[in-house]
């Protein structure tokens, strides 16, 4: 065990370093030393110590000695600073007795100063409290005059304003004047609203605005005005439900009360009488009673706002919304109690509300109106449908029973459609609204004609041959279309005698609904007059089959009249348009629709007389004289007047071939390559007309393909480009050149290159 002889050896020994390290770990050092060792170690670092704390005293003992004085010093200025604070205290005591008392001598003071304003104040108040009740007994005691409640109802403002701002109740002196105050407020404030029911009543401006007066200066303006719109409310609620109440419109006796438990219903005999006096009531309330309070209430939103009151800038108008929703409520009630209230203002909706027009144009045509007046269509909503629903009825079911029995139609069925029309669009035109939605119920009547018409329309071959005489479905399928046009003439005629009340629209709906009927008759006519352009082709397809074309004959000093099949194409056309469209009344269609026809006629003589071949010298001669006959021919499908722009491009072709084909090859080619772009007559038309005159080795396209003249023709058809005619053309021109290099002939043909130069085009063309 090694010895302790300074401070450096304690910090580095295991034993002293777990007791001086809180820290540290623990270990088995003092397990190891005896209890003699352990005291000894002890032993010597206390010597250790206590000469470690001898020589630091030596050494720093100046400055401990210093430190001690400090510490005298100290404890006796806090001495001193005691002493002082026991003397501070014992001044504030003193302050404070001399503070006190003069503080509570004026607080007291001031609470009776205090007490004895408010004494002062109330005695003021009292005494002119008093002096306004002398004057108020004056004013409203004046015999001369009578009662000045205006100036009354500023005493009244006044000393309201007094009593308000003061509680004084419970004082005797002044207990009688309170109760002459209310009794007196009540007075005025009755005689104002007195003298404002008579004001309104007699519209006179003075009265009003006295009353307005007295009520602003009493402060109950606004609870005036209410009053005076919810009476007058109760008055127009009263006098319409007496207006519409069978018991009292049926007694004689008005306003004689009956036996109880017995009400008064109308006999049969006296409905009449009954629905004449409710209108003559609703006529009384609208007119009457309803415009006067509108006015009423117009004097009294002026007199408002001349006295600068706020929030009445809108009164008219929400009193007449009031009124509205009022009326809703009251004509709704009185409908469901009453049968004939009911049947009366659905039946005769129109009346109802042209009444109702009437009140809302009157008050807006006044030159100083300030209310909008809109008519609110709540209030029409129910019988306008109820109306709406029976007149929709009364429209289609004589179209329905028309079409019932198994008969034929007559125009006097469709007369009474029309009446039905014209009754139904006249009393409607009391409004806009009401004739545009009348005149969509016509143009419902009208389709559901034109769709009973078409399913009674005859179709398939009875009704679309043209070879015989008419059969009885054609003439069942005329009928119907003279039938369509007949209602569709008078619809126009009702429609031209109510142009100056007819809504705008209106008229538009009925004439979009007329439509169908030109719609459906052209849907009749569209079989017939397919037949007949079918049996035009196959006539003008004879012409194929005629020797006269091939004639190698010359023509010159000749008479040449039309061909055979030229004749019988007249003919034809003359005796169907005769037959089978003449019986049809509705021209204006037919005509439209035989335009089709005539420009088909014309294509299709223009196509074939340009694929006739071989045609000689004489046959051209021939073919010119069909080409003036042609037009000879389309003329009955042509009465209509102007032709459209269809057909007025096939007669120019017609009449630009014509003048064509005297020419030689070369000069046609020439004007046609010329007037490219311009000229009527296409050029794979003139380039099938040359084919007429080529070789035989030079097919014509339809026997190169090996098809028939009237499949080529109905190639053509499906076919109207330019470019695939010629392309089709161009095809038998490549074969023919191939033959000539084949056999090593020497030149061609001297149609071929004319040819050619119109077989090229197919490059430049789009058509």
């Amino acid at each position: 065990m090694s010895e302790i002889s300074s401070w450096e050896d304690i910090e580095n020994d295991q034993f002293f370093k777990q007791l001086l390290d809180v820290d540290s770990k623990k270990t088995d050092v003092s397990q190891l030393l005896s209890v003699v060792q352990q005291l000894n170690k002890l032993g010597q670092a206390i010597e250790v110590l206590n000469a470690e704390l001898q020589r630091q005293v030596l050494v720093n003992h100046e400055d401990l000695l210093s430190q001690a004085t400090w510490v005298e010093k100290l404890e006796g200025v806090l001495f001193i600073m005691q002493s002082h604070i026991q003397s501070l205290l014992s001044a504030v005591e003193r302050l404070r007795g001399k503070i006190i008392d003069p503080f509570n001598r004026i607080e007291m003071q001031t609470i009776v100063l205090a007490r004895l304003h408010e004494t002062s104040d109330l005695l003021r108040r009292v005494s002119r409290m008093q002096h306004l009740s002398k004057r108020l007994n004056a004013q409203m005691s004046s015999i001369t005059q009578g009662p000045d409640i205006v100036k009354a109802a500023n005493s009244l403002h006044e000393l309201e304003q007094l009593m308000a701002d003061t509680d004084l109740n419970g004082l005797d002196v002044i207990a009688d004047d309170q109760q002459a105050i209310k009794t007196q407020r009540a007075t005025v404030q009755r005689i104002a609203t007195h003298t404002l029911t008579q004001g309104l009543q007699a519209m006179d401006r003075t009265k009003v605005s006295t009353a307005v007066q007295v009520f602003q200066n009493l402060g109950i303006i606004g609870s005036a005005v209410d009053t005076t719109i919810e009476s007058t409310l109760a008055e127009i609620e009263r006098i319409s439900t007496e207006s519409l109440d069978v018991s009292f419109v049926t007694n004689p006796d008005f306003g004689k009360r009956g036996a109880p438990g017995r009400a008064a219903i109308p006999s049969p005999g006296s409905s009449g009488n009954l629905r004449t006096r409710i209108w003559e009531n609703l006529e009384r309330l609208f007119q009457d009673t309803l415009y006067t309070q509108c006015l009423q209430i117009e004097l009294l939103q002026r007199i408002l706002l001349e006295h600068h009151m706020k929030g009445f800038h809108d009164l008219s108008e929400k009193f007449w919304d009031k009124v509205n929703a009022l009326l809703a409520k009251v004509l709704i009630e009185r409908a469901q109690g009453s049968s004939f209230v009911k049947q009366a203002l659905e039946g005769e909706y129109p009346k109802f509300l042209r009444i109702f027009l009437d009140l809302s144009k009157r008050l807006k045509e006044r030159s100083h109106s300030i209310g909008i007046y809109g008519i609110d269509h709540n209030v029409l909503l129910p019988f306008e449908n109820a109306y709406l629903s029976r007149s929709v009825s009364r429209l289609l079911d004589p179209v329905h029973n028309m079409f019932s029995g198994e008969g034929l139609l007559t125009h006097d069925e469709i007369d009474s459609l029309i009446r039905m029309i014209t009754n139904e669009l006249s009393v409607s035109l009391v409004d806009d609204g009401l004739s545009t939605v009348v005149s969509r119920n016509v143009g419902k009547a009208i389709r559901l004609f034109c769709l009973k018409c078409e399913q009674s329309v005859v179709t398939g071959g009875e009704a679309s041959q043209v070879i015989d005489s008419p059969t009885t479905g054609q003439q069942t399928n005329v009928m119907l279309a003279n039938l369509l046009h007949y209602l569709s003439s008078q619809t126009n005629r009702v429609i031209a005698n109510l142009a100056g009340g007819l809504s705008s629209e209106g008229g538009v709906v009925i004439t979009t609904a007329l439509k169908e009927t030109d719609e459906l008759t052209k849907n009749l006519l569209a079989p017939l007059l397919t037949s007949i352009s079918d049996a035009i082709e196959s006539i003008i397809l004879t012409m194929h089959d005629d020797p006269e074309f091939r004639d190698t004959s010359s023509p010159l000093g000749k008479e040449i009249g039309c061909s055979l099949y030229m004749r019988e194409l007249q003919g034809f056309i003359l005796r169907s348009v005769n037959t089978f469209l003449l019986p049809y009344k509705n021209q204006v269609v037919v005509a439209e629709s035989c335009k089709a026809v005539a420009s088909r006629c014309i294509e299709l003589f223009v196509r074939h007389a340009c694929l006739l071949r071989p045609l000689t010298d004489f046959g051209k001669a021939k073919l010119l004289v069909d080409f003036a006959q042609m037009e000879v021919a389309v003329t009955p499908l042509c009465r209509g007047g102007q032709m459209g722009l269809l057909e007025q491009q096939q007669y120019r072709i017609l009449r630009a071939l014509k003048s064509l084909l005297p020419l030689n090859p070369e000069k046609i080619v020439e004007k046609i390559l010329e007037g490219q772009g311009e000229s009527s007559v296409s050029p794979s038309l003139i380039l099938l007309h040359l084919f007429s005159g080529a070789p035989p080795e030079l097919a014509s396209p339809h026997q190169s393909a090996g098809w028939s003249v009237g499949r080529l023709s109905q190639w053509m058809d499906s076919h109207p480009n330019e470019r695939d005619r010629l392309a089709l053309c161009n095809g038998p021109l490549e074969r023919y050149q191939l033959i000539i290099r084949q056999q090593n002939l020497p030149s061609f043909h001297p149609l071929f290159p004319q040819m050619m130069k119109l077989a090229n085009l197919r490059e430049h063309s789009n058509q």
